[in-house]
């Protein structure tokens, strides 16, 4: 019992210790921890991230490995996996030709016919490869086969409803071996091909052997030997007949013993052939990228968009996507050059190489084989101004070789064609196509895989956390923490979402796996109805995700305190050759000050923009019973307003409608210091009363047409500082509307009034009045922008263009001239006209004002 008692307990641990890693992070007192085995309990999206190395880190992209190494790991639409198909005999054995290990090895039963003596392997997916190589036992071991040839298949069946697959010959060893033991086979395309094509598309390998010595595969010096041998080892025992010319002649047995002593020849022992193959290696042009795109969150489509582009990079030689083009007539046709594949690889990779296979099976339905031409572009997913993705064309192709095809179409024998351009980061891959010139009813081309190629170590990868449940009461995120190693030119960044309210969503399959509408699902037979899967997910009063937390140390900015908690860390490198890699992350958790405080700007509105005007921040806080409260207030505001404190009132809504709250004027109030762009107020006492109502006054000038403010309390020094996030909403009816954003007129030009200061001015270097400076407001411009002065002379001709970089646009900016002209001489005294202004996205349209200045000197 004992002895029991002390298994079931390690077992409980263990699976204890499981949960916790799936569970992907751990909650402490006062932290949340993940630790180094808990990556894997987050989101990885496929094929992106690497968890083996002690944290997580992006997946290196191979140039060229062997492709039997990995083939298990995938799973084809019939939920058949890679790995040994079959075997003629022996086929437990046969995974020893896959398994890595020269010392093991697959042996076909030689009491079979030869017939039987052949392996069969599945890689899982089509490849691309460029070399076979067979493995054959050490001598110590076995021996390689006699003669064998080397077959491969696409997947594609021999004929109509047969389950045999049409192999080709790849390869074949010629004369008959006894002591080489590794070939090296290179392959040559099975299908006609466009230009330098190195290798062919395969998914299926088999070693077929055609020749064996059967019990003569070695000689042996004498019986002595051949007895020593183990059993199973010996082979035949050879006798010879001398004839009186000198010619020795094999004879039975039987026949040797009758013989005269002088006529009995040379008797010859053998070891048994063993033909064991020891390893099947097969060389690819390196990872196909475009697997398992579609389930890391990639998307394909077409300009037909007709749903079975997916088919194009499932690595399923069977399945294809056709692109058909109808036409009326009966006449030649150019279909247009802008049809389009835009595929969406879910993750950036850095790609140099890309492969199509076209379709050629479907020849009996009309034109199949290569678009005549296409355009291959590339895209890191920056968008034009537009709203478009930006690509970058990284090569293209016109096929002049046609024939006339089977029905009068002129189309291009090719199936196999390969590109390569310069090693690019991109998410997003486009092909801008025609399908065919021709003189019939329509055109036909097809797809059976497009395959991208790259190396290096991604260039970035997203994980996400699972849904984490902070605590059944709301806990404040204090700040965020990580270790990881980060090489030059590598980052690790995270971001948060917080809330308290989930929701759960149905999703309905049919039996055969497609998603479908709730409605649609009600009217399908019982057999046609699938599973139903619920998920939870955050529910309306969620945050959108923060800003990254570039450095680790920061304070969280999501709202808390919270219940529930979402993180997403970014893993990124500029360079292909180095990675970060992520190790462990914790967040501090805090008590909350209060259960919740909401936080409401008055004004909603103001009538003016760039001038003073008075706001008001209502602050409701709601203190649980035993709350410390708090007695600090942060109002961070738009960058440039330049906020500057009035008061702050402290009571009930009566008392404030009344006048008679406590008011604590600027002077009797603590600035903290912070920013330019805040105001950090330390209150004379501690505010835990749910009576109280906070009223914050600050002037300020408002440039853009939404103004948001954020709002927090604090309570504590130092490294005992606890921040609390304010949330937006309706604090109280003293003021109108709710949140925490005031708005100001949209109309109105960008550049408001221009003040010239210094002007005439003297730029004659004396240190007085030596540039001319123009003082203005921006309005509605949000971000970093450009300010421009360009200064013409009065006949129009352009003397100097001056731009100065604004962190922060919207406010007041000035730039100034020093009289001098593009080549950096001082320009003739006299009179200029300077246009003013800054730069926008929209080309051609910089908002500019015009001033007249003076040089004197």
């Amino acid at each position: 019992m004992p002895r029991l008692k002390a298994i079931l307990t390690a077992v409980g641990l263990l699976l204890l210790a499981t949960m916790a890693a799936a569970q992907g992070y751990r909650i402490e007192s006062n932290r949340l921890v993940v630790e180094e085995g808990d990556w894997s309990g987050w989101t990885l999206p496929t094929g992106t991230v690497d968890t083996t190395g002690g944290g997580v880190r992006p997946r290196r992209i191979r140039e060229r490995f062997n492709a039997v190494e990995d083939a298990s790991s995938f799973v084809d639409s019939d939920e058949v996996s890679g790995g040994i198909r079959s075997a003629g005999s022996n086929e437990a054995n046969a995974i020893a030709v896959i398994d890595g290990d020269e010392t093991t090895y697959w042996e076909p039963d030689t009491s079979l016919p030869l017939s039987s003596w052949w392996v069969e392997i599945d890689l899982g997916r089509v490849v691309w490869a460029d070399q076979i190589v067979v493995k054959f036992a050490g001598a110590d071991l076995g021996d390689p086969f006699l003669q064998f040839n080397v077959l491969t298949a696409n997947g594609l069946v021999a004929f109509s409803q047969s389950k045999t697959l049409r192999y080709i010959t790849a390869a074949r060893t010629e004369g008959l071996n006894k002591t080489e033991r590794v070939f090296e086979f290179d392959l040559k395309p099975s299908q006609e091909t466009a230009g330098l094509f190195a290798g062919d598309v395969f998914r299926f390998v088999q070693i077929l052997v055609t020749a064996s010595d059967l019990g003569r595969g070695q000689l042996v010096s004498d019986e002595g030997a051949w007895s020593a041998l183990p059993k199973e080892d010996r082979g035949d025992i050879v006798h010879f007949l001398q004839e009186s010319s000198g010619v020795i002649r094999e004879i039975a047995a039987d026949q040797y013993d009758l013989l005269e002593t002088e006529r009995q020849g040379p008797i010859q022992y053998y070891q048994r052939e063993r033909p064991r193959l020891a390893e099947v290696e097969v060389w690819t042009h390196g990872d196909n990228i475009s697997l398992g795109s579609l389930d890391r969150g990639g998307d394909i489509g077409s300009t037909t968009n007709n749903g079975t582009e997916g088919f194009a990079v499932d690595g399923d030689y069977r399945t294809v996507w056709n692109e058909q083009v109808g036409v009326s007539g009966g006449v030649t046709v150019d279909v247009p050059f802008d049809r389009e594949l835009v595929f969406d690889l879910g993750a950036w990779f850095w790609i140099n190489r890309m492969a199509f296979s076209f379709d050629r099976e479907n020849i009996a339905h009309g034109f199949t084989g290569a678009f005549p031409n296409y355009v291959l572009e590339l895209s890191e997913g920056q968008r034009n101004p537009d709203g478009s993705l930006a690509y970058v064309f990284v090569g293209e192709r016109e096929t002049n070789d046609k024939d006339f095809g089977r029905f009068g179409g002129l189309f291009p024998h090719i199936f196999y064609e390969q590109n390569e351009f310069p090693l690019t980061k991109a998410r997003f891959f486009k092909v801008d196509y025609k399908v065919l010139e021709i003189a019939h009813s329509w055109a036909n081309s097809g797809i059976r895989e497009l395959q991208l190629y790259g190396r290096g170590y991604l260039p970035e990868v997203t994980i996400h956390s699972p849904l984490i449940e902070l605590d059944r009461n709301p806990q404040i995120l204090a700040n965020i923490d990580w270790q990881a190693e980060t090489p030059s030119g590598t980052q690790v960044k995270f971001r948060t979402r917080t809330g308290n309210e989930l929701k759960q969503v149905i999703h309905y399959y049919r039996s055969t796996g497609l998603e479908v509408t709730e409605a649609k699902y009600r009217k399908l037979l019982s057999f046609q109805r699938g599973d139903t899967l619920v998920t939870t997910i955050p529910g309306e009063d969620w945050s959108n995700w923060s800003k990254y937390y570039a450095e680790p140390g920061g304070a969280i900015t999501s709202p808390s305190p919270r219940r529930y908690l979402l993180l997403e860390a970014s893993i990124v490198s500029d360079d292909p050759d180095q990675f970060a890699l992520l190790r462990n992350m914790e967040i501090s958790l805090d008590q909350p000050l209060a259960s919740q405080v909401i936080g409401e700007i008055s004004p909603r509105e103001v009538t003016s923009r760039g001038t003073l005007d008075t706001l008001t921040v209502y602050l409701k806080p709601s203190f649980p019973l035993g709350s410390t409260g708090f007695d600090q207030l942060l109002i961070e505001t738009t960058p440039g307003l330049g906020a500057e404190l009035i008061d702050v009132q402290v009571g009930t809504e009566d008392q404030l409608t009344a006048g008679t709250a406590h008011r604590f004027e600027a002077n009797e109030l603590q600035l903290m210091p912070g920013s330019n762009d805040s105001l950090w107020v330390q209150m004379p006492r501690l505010l835990n009363s749910n009576q109280d109502l906070v009223a914050m006054r600050f002037s300020a000038a408002l440039y853009l047409a939404s103004n948001t403010f954020q709002a927090s309390v604090a309570s504590g020094t130092g490294d005992e500082l606890i921040w609390q996030r304010v949330d937006a909403g309706e604090a109280t009816d003293l003021a109108t509307g709710s949140g925490l954003t005031v708005f100001t007129p949209f109309g109105g030009s960008v550049v408001g009034n221009v003040d010239v200061l210094s002007n005439p001015f003297t730029p004659n270097g004396d240190g007085v009045n030596d540039e001319v400076v123009m003082v203005f407001p921006v309005f509605k411009v949000q971000g970093s922008k450009d300010l421009i002065m360009e200064v013409f002379s009065l006949d129009g001709r352009l003397v100097r263009r001056v731009e100065q970089m604004a962190a922060f646009a919207a406010g007041e900016q000035r730039i100034s001239w020093d009289g001098r002209n593009a080549s950096g001489h001082l320009a003739p005294p006299g009179l200029y006209v300077c246009r003013v202004g800054i730069e926008v996205d929209k080309e051609g349209s910089e908002p500019m004002v015009a001033r007249l200045v003076s040089s004197v000197y």
